[in-house]
């Protein structure tokens, strides 16, 4: 999906010195403006898949601990530090004493102690324990844990696997090694007060994170205040954070040259060279770990048992004159396979390379010569991506063998939950890595049958169980490689780009630094805006 989860995505970098402001001056201190589209669906963090979401709550919220985004290894947040034990199965987490609850009307706190504890995180880590989709999408966080089977059943009234040695002291047990426990260990630090009432707090979050909720008028802008109480010195710099709501791209870089927003994430279409070539010091670009993809649901309507029809229209797509020359090189086309070039195993036997004789072969080989028998078939995408203009070159693409394909717009508010349902056949989505691992893309959207095109194959779901635990990285690679071959011969998506991570920074803007994930990834606690340069 057009989505990434915010479990890991929290940045340490050391900024280069400009002016900045101290801590105690906060609610003087400029606010940083920044452009958003679509809004969120809502902020609670248990439900959250989207990027929209996730762009607003990696500010509120914080995990035990977070990613390096140059390194991409664990560093701490609301844990100061681990310890592994030998056999791989005991973590034990140092919590930061000291930290406190975002103080918002409402959250009334036992005996008015705010502080982040050990039991805090357990209540949360188990509320995320469940089955129930509507209280939690994340019950993967802790899969790994002792007891996890018996807790998500509902044998067991608490997860064996966590346990507060003291306030602030928490240790876990795994079932088995893993070495991406710390990498997806999702869980906030979120108040155990408010865990029954997630209802009335699910659109207003209370964390512990370096900014804290202040308003939200939907269709307009969604505020966030410096939180007062941050346990960084001298962070955040900014008073706090504005995202206010663009409707279009052609809209925000109007705002953009009125410096009514301070960073630019996306270009018209047709106008990206001409931006870039205007706007050429303040451009910046970094490769990117999204994939872009239409996906084709695998165990329902009529893609489900054309594999043959799926590989056609792979071959089908120029992917080539959507990016390089439609797009005006604002993604890689993607001519490998289905993950991000820079990840290990990500070159599978079969490319899908655009090659219309072979598309019309493989329908006919499956029964449909000309694309006779293939009903017209609805492509499904969210509004904030109608413009896009691999769509109608898809259209073309398919017209040319014979099908048609109609181009269903639907309002990203209701898009994500809709194109999971069996009525959808084909859709448009993406997919945001937080690290540079295979496991960040496969274990998402292929383990299991978890991702809305309810792709489950269980030789693939052997391969990636056996490479999560796997210490030795060529036969790790291997069991990658072995799962990608799968992956594409069964074709359960079109891959069409790999993400370039491009935005536009005003020159008083400094340490905006996103991850790999996206722009939306980068930590806005190490922002610093120079205010002698403010026009």
């Amino acid at each position: 999906m057009v989505k990434r989860f915010t479990k890991f995505m929290l940045l340490l970098m050391v900024l280069s010195l400009v002016v900045a402001v101290p801590a105690g001056a906060q609610d003087e201190a400029p606010v940083l403006r920044v452009p958003m589209s679509p809004d969120p669906e809502h902020l609670n963090p248990f439900t959250a898949t989207t990027i929209a979401i996730s762009t607003v709550l990696n500010q509120v919220y914080e995990g035990l601990v977070g990613l390096d985004p140059v390194s991409g290894e664990p560093v701490p947040r609301l844990a100061e530090s681990w310890e592994v034990s030998e056999d791989g199965l005991v973590y034990t987490f140092n919590l930061r004493q000291g930290v406190l609850f975002h103080d918002v009307e409402g959250v009334e706190f036992e005996d008015g102690d705010r502080e982040f504890k050990a039991e805090d995180w357990i209540a949360a880590a188990e509320y995320s324990v469940t089955e129930d989709e509507t209280v939690s999408s994340h019950p993967e966080w802790l899969e790994s844990v002792v007891g996890y089977d018996e807790f998500l059943a509902g044998e067991a009234d608490s997860l064996s696997g966590l346990n507060a040695l003291d306030d602030y002291t928490i240790e876990i047990t795994l079932k088995e090694p893993n070495r991406l426990f710390l990498f997806t260990l999702g869980v906030p630090g979120i108040p155990q007060e408010i865990l029954p009432r997630m209802s009335e707090f699910a659109n207003s979050p209370v964390g512990t994170g370096p900014f804290q909720f202040v308003e939200w008028q939907r269709d307009s802008f969604l505020e966030l205040k410096a939180n007062p109480d941050y346990y960084e010195e001298g962070k955040p710099a900014i008073g706090g954070v504005r995202y206010i709501n663009v409707p279009d791209a052609n809209t925000a870089l109007l705002q953009y040259r009125e410096n009514e927003l301070d960073l630019l994430f996306s270009f018209p279409t047709g106008q990206r060279l001409a931006v870039i070539e205007e706007f050429a010091d303040e451009y910046h670009e970094a490769p990117g770990l999204n994939v872009r993809y239409f996906g084709f649901k695998m165990d329902a309507g009529f893609f489900a048992d054309e594999p043959l029809v799926r590989q056609a229209f792979a071959h089908a797509f120029n992917r080539e004159l959507v990016w390089d020359e439609l797009m005006e090189g604002a993604r890689f086309p993607a001519t490998l396979g289905y993950l991000p070039p820079s990840m290990p195993a990500s070159t599978p036997a079969h490319i899908y390379e655009y090659n219309p004789e072979r598309a019309a072969e493989l329908l006919a080989e499956a029964g449909y010569p000309n694309g006779e028998g293939i009903p017209e078939i609805d492509l499904y995408v969210f509004s904030t991506a109608a413009d896009e203009l691999s769509l109608p070159v898809l259209q073309e693409d398919l017209r040319q063998l014979g099908v048609t394909l109609n181009i269903v717009v639907e309002d990203a508010s209701t898009y994500w939950d809709h194109i999971g349902e069996d009525d959808v056949w084909f859709f448009l989505s993406g997919w945001s890595a937080g690290i540079n691992d295979p496991s960040d893309v496969f274990n998402f959207l292929f383990l299991d049958g978890r991702d809305d095109t309810h792709y489950n194959n269980p030789e693939v779901n052997e391969l990636l169980r056996q490479a999560m635990v796997e210490m030795d990285e060529e036969v790790r690679t291997q069991l990658y490689q072995q799962a990608h071959d799968l992956i594409t011969a069964d074709s359960p998506w079109i891959v069409s780009a790999y993400s370039k991570n491009t935005w536009l920074q005003k020159p008083w803007v400094d340490g905006f630094v996103p991850g790999g994930g996206g722009t939306y990834t980068a930590r806005l606690a190490n922002v610093t805006i120079d205010t002698s340069l403010l026009p």
